[in-house]
């Protein structure tokens, strides 16, 4: 029998290309990741944490998008396809230092 476990990654950060603006199109931003991966658990088959995270970090560097927005629905897919065993997905994405002493972003949450 399988539970329910929800995995954390918190402030998993690093920099990447993110905006629309001419200056986030060329000098990348520091983001900061916060995700709750909720998977029915089973004690001999775990999820990989840090194929997660790389997965996060490569998508968000390779793609270069232009909105916080598209950047999170793209990564709630990619993190999906990793394992058929997660089952609900909440994704948040923060570029720190864009406004001074404050973090902007977006988030969104999917079940399969």
């Amino acid at each position: 029998m399988s539970k329910k476990i929800t995995l954390l990654i918190e402030k998993l950060e690093f920099e990447a290309i993110i905006g629309v603006l001419e200056k986030e199109r060329e000098t990348p931003q520091k983001v900061q990741i916060w995700a709750n991966i909720e998977i029915r658990y089973k004690k001999d088959s775990l999820i990989d944490y840090v194929l997660i995270c790389e997965t996060i970090k490569s998508t968000l560097i390779e793609s270069r998008f232009f909105t916080v927005e598209e950047a999170v629905l793209t990564l709630i897919d990619r993190i999906s396809s990793l394992n058929p065993r997660i089952k609900k997905i909440f994704l948040k994405l923060l570029k720190t230092e864009i406004i001074e002493n404050t973090a902007v972003g977006a988030c969104a949450k999917k079940s399969f």
